[in-house]
């Protein structure tokens, strides 16, 4: 069984930011209880690099991601952040 921590304030900040979308709320909730009793939590999710190298980015809406780092040696699942691409990621400028 996964310990699960914030890193910091800023999930608990992002989540009461989006209190009203309660499909992601939802989501999160279920999430969080999966993470707890999983073999391995970064199967769930995607690995991530750059400015979140070493975490893994699981998508809980259409447009709202959260990022994780799983401490394997001590046994610890950290929430890094919530939100939306552009906010996590910046803009995308392909097109």
């Amino acid at each position: 069984m996964w310990l699960i921590k914030t890193l910091d304030d800023t999930v608990d900040k992002k989540l009461k930011k989006f209190k009203s979308n309660q499909p992601l709320i939802k989501n999160f909730t279920n999430f969080v209880e999966e993470l707890k009793t999983t073999d391995d939590p970064a199967r769930l999710g995607e690995s991530k690099h750059g400015a979140y190298r070493n975490c893994i980015g699981k998508h809980l809406t259409k447009s709202h991601t959260l990022i994780y780092y799983v401490d394997y040696s001590k046994g610890i699942v950290w929430l890094v952040d919530l939100d939306d691409h552009k906010n996590l990621y910046g803009r995308d400028n392909r097109s």
